[in-house]
């Protein structure tokens, strides 16, 4: 194997089992080879595929599908030079393709759970000579073309700022959570909320995300215990006033404000000037919401927290 194989088989390892795999998905297989059966299929020379390499194939329950979601992971390993919208193109359309010969392939069958829906894709570019531009990158995304297919698939991709976030909220629950964190499916079929240890890739992608925990709390002199409940709320959208005030909307629509006894808010931020504006105004924004409608008590338990944004100087996530 050559030395950029190597690393590609490596960031691979690393941002495919060890990170998903913090979000409860399950590795099925990996680093398989199978022949490609449509005509349709070229490769970059433009003549006939021969063969589908499989980097990686990871499983999950998820309640918004009633069953398992297979989704199968490339990497993608260049520098920024490497990186344009025509290739990104190139990926997807060959994510779409191996999809087309893997999901009923019959070689591959005993790797995959009974009734799982294999029709998704993640493809992880990560540029790694330190010139990601997150503003053209998200500029190639929203430019692309996509043929259409009878079966619809979904394939989705991430740069190198929401690699960073997942690791940034995989190191949060390890460290804050000792890795003892559920995920909230609100309104599943108008049902009630359903908890789970296992993250689905729609919530990857979220601007928020929803989870409990409980937390041992002392009591007294006598070694009392109270359990609390916590709501852990990842924040990824914008920091201002609006959203902040779009954030709690939802979560009283999901009546969570009666249901938890503590709520942590762990924000993603890109500057220092978004942490101070948060310490500096996020209690006041959320104490004038809706007319202070906003209870003391509640204010009272909120926690802010920050996602260790790598870019950012160690002092400026505190």
């Amino acid at each position: 194997m050559g030395e950029n194989a190597q690393k590609i088989g490596k960031k691979l390892e690393i941002l495919g089992v060890d990170l998903l795999g913090m979000f409860k998905w399950n590795k099925k297989m990996s680093d398989k080879e199978i022949k490609c059966t449509r005509s349709t299929h070229k490769n970059a020379e433009g003549k006939s595929k021969k063969t589908h390499g499989i980097d990686l194939y990871m499983e999950y329950n998820d309640p918004y599908i009633g069953g398992v979601q297979g989704v199968f992971i490339e990497c993608k390993n260049r520098v920024w030079s490497g990186i344009n919208k025509t290739q990104i193109e190139s990926w997807v359309n060959e994510e779409i393709n191996l999809i087309d010969c893997a999901r009923n392939n019959s070689e591959l069958q005993e790797f995959y759970s009974d009734g799982a829906d294999k029709n998704c894709a993640l493809l992880l570019i990560n540029c790694n000579d330190e010139k990601f531009n997150q503003a053209k990158f998200d500029e190639y995304l929203s430019n692309i073309q996509i043929p259409n297919k009878r079966t619809p698939y979904k394939v989705f991709i991430a740069g190198n700022n929401m690699i960073e976030k997942w690791d940034a909220i995989a190191r949060m629950i390890k460290e804050s959570y000792h890795d003892d964190l559920s995920v909230l499916y609100p309104s599943i079929n108008n049902s009630q909320p359903i908890s789970e240890k296992y993250w689905s890739i729609n919530h990857l992608f979220s601007k928020y995300v929803f989870c409990e925990t409980k937390e041992q709390v002392p009591v007294g002199r006598n070694g009392d215990i109270h359990i609390d409940r916590v709501l852990v709320i990842f924040f990824f959208d914008k920091i201002n006033a609006e959203s902040f005030q779009y954030m709690w909307s939802m979560c009283r629509s999901f009546q969570y404000e009666n249901q938890y006894d503590v709520f942590d808010i762990c924000f993603w931020t890109e500057s220092r000037d978004e942490n101070n504006y948060i310490t500096e105004n996020f209690i006041t924004i959320l104490s004038n919401y809706d007319d202070g409608k906003v209870s003391q008590d509640i204010i009272d338990t909120i926690r802010i927290k920050f996602l260790l944004n790598r870019k950012l100087n160690p002092v400026d996530n505190h």
